[in-house]
């Protein structure tokens, strides 16, 4: 397996190392739009492109690889933010020609698209969930849901609209199953399409590493280049490259005084390290075990790392203050841990190895000390 995972590394090593940009240009008709701003940015937000709507109009121009197949979405500032909304301030499209071209309108609901030209591959996208059996019994309980949803929340919290909306919510999320086991199984016919691909690696992220290894292999040789099957290959690195067992990734970050400080320079010694915020509740709840674990074993061959994700130094040191943590405490204001580390949530505690390996993940609780007894008597 591992001369597999070589081959493939070296693989997309090459491809990328041929990759062409060109010059392209998205241009959109949006009723409602105005003079407007208009933003293009990759899914990982990346700002690729900006213009000014004019009556209704715009035209973004950028330099991307067509053949990629990465997936794109366009920004619209003043319909809402990003993030939680109840509108929907995006629209997602491919760039994969010279000139792409769409249409819609601006209501209260947020952007609807009408039309899409140029691009071949956002119209796979849409078929690839169009197609599928259970597409029309999905489309017809999502709205049901809505409307159970609405009634109870916005008309009377009755237990009858209570019991409607649980037994529309189960339909729904009994058909989303099944069409998340439709999409896997429509791999295998349809292994060359990169539309796929890239919603195969949304779902593939909420699979076990084995499953997401099987879902990798079906897709056709000729197109292991493209954004979707790359990103599931990355996953899936990743996980192997932090999971137990393997070399804790490396990282360095400032302490309480503005030195620079790397994990790897701990090595001879086992590390607890804590990913935690000042604003995370479960996180706060978890510090005073943190404490004393350091108080227990600090004697005896540990060294404990907290590492704060508050993007504002403030934040963290109100915390520090509140909580009067003795131990060493690092910023990650970047989030660059969470990637390397491949956690979603905090708090996320784990213990190193003297020699550098990563023993234990995701501790909780009385388990803290239990983990760390196993090593350390």
């Amino acid at each position: 397996m591992k001369s597999l995972y070589v081959f493939f590394a070296l693989f997309f090593t090459v491809l990328t190392a041929y990759a062409v940009e060109k010059p392209v240009k998205v241009t959109g008709n949006i009723k409602g739009l105005g003079n407007n701003e208009v933003v293009l940015y990759t899914f990982e937000n990346k700002e690729m492109a900006r213009a000014k709507g004019v009556n209704d109009k715009f035209t973004l121009e950028l330099s991307v690889d067509t053949d990629y197949g990465q997936p794109f979405y366009i920004h619209f500032p003043s319909i809402a933010p990003l993030g939680p909304s109840m509108k929907i301030p995006t629209m997602m499209l491919f760039v994969d020609s010279d000139h792409v071209e769409v249409t819609g309108f601006i209501n209260e609901k947020g952007i609807n698209k009408e039309s899409i030209k140029g691009s071949p591959l956002s119209l796979a996208y849409e078929a690839v969930f169009a197609n599928l059996p259970v597409a029309k019994e999905l489309n017809e309980a999502i709205p049901a849901y809505n409307k159970a949803f609405h009634e109870y929340n916005e008309v009377s919290m009755t237990d009858e609209n209570m019991a409607i909306l649980k037994k529309c919510g189960a339909r729904v999320d009994s058909l989303q199953n099944v069409q998340m086991q439709q999409l896997f199984a429509s791999i295998s016919t349809d292994s060359k399409n990169k539309a796929l691909a890239v919603v195969i690696s949304s779902y593939a992220a909420y699979q076990d590493v084995e499953q997401q290894e099987t879902l990798l292999s079906q897709f056709d040789a000729s197109i292991r280049h493209c954004y979707g099957v790359e990103k599931m290959q990355q996953r899936i690195d990743l996980i192997k490259n932090c999971a137990v067992g393997a070399v804790a990734p490396d990282f360095e970050l400032k302490d309480t005084s503005g030195k620079m400080v790397k994990l790897s320079s701990f090595r001879g010694k086992y590390v607890l390290v804590d990913f935690w915020a000042s604003w995370c509740g479960p996180c706060r709840k978890a510090l005073p075990l943190v404490k004393k674990a350091n108080e227990e074993f600090k004697n005896k061959g540990l060294q404990v790392i907290g590492v704060s994700v508050d993007k504002r130094a403030k934040d963290w040191e109100k915390a520090l203050e509140e909580e009067k943590l003795p131990y060493l405490q690092l910023q990650d204001p970047e989030g660059i841990t969470g990637k390397m580390y491949n956690y979603n949530g905090i708090p996320f505690i784990i213990l190193i190895s003297p020699e550098g390996i990563i023993l234990e993940k995701e501790l909780w609780g009385d388990g803290i000390r239990e983990a760390i007894t196993k090593y350390i008597k």
